[in-house]
């Protein structure tokens, strides 16, 4: 998984400041029908979270026709699908490629984790996944920089 933080001018554009890349490398889980969590951000006492959206630019999928669901969501410790519900990424499924997040906003009076779980096929590893890749961009505010 990949960070990267967003410009000036890709800020101004979407209101997001992060952008994270997942692509099926990362996803290594060899349980069947297990999900996967990955931590995206640790996210410190003072941080906002504002927004949440997903670009899923290459569909993932498998040489197995019957794996035919991986499903995103993105939440924190507390709750996995807080920012965002189920997304589908799988090729084979109702591949969703652009979904707005919950519009959720949560500002953390401790520390936290935003959190992107990736669950398979009932019956399938995700490791079996021969490609895919997804972006989900996210805007984190640090409060204290701001007051």
């Amino acid at each position: 998984m990949t960070r990267i933080p967003l410009n000036s001018t890709e800020r101004e554009q979407g209101g997001f400041t992060d952008r994270f890349i997942v692509a099926k490398t990362d996803l290594t889980d060899a349980v069947a029908g297990e999900a996967q969590t990955l931590v995206l951000a640790v996210l410190p006492i003072g941080t906002l979270v504002g927004a949440v959206a997903v670009r899923l630019t290459t569909a993932f999928n498998s040489a197995d026709a019957a794996y035919v669901s991986t499903a995103l969501t993105v939440g924190d410790d507390g709750t996995a699908n807080l920012f965002l519900t189920s997304q589908e990424l799988n090729a084979q499924g109702t591949t969703v490629f652009n979904k707005a997040g919950t519009g959720t906003l949560k500002a953390y009076d401790a520390a936290n984790n935003l959190k992107a779980t990736f669950t398979p096929t009932a019956a399938k590893k995700l490791a079996d996944l021969t490609s895919g890749q997804v972006t989900i961009l996210a805007r984190l505010v640090a409060l204290d920089q701001l007051a």
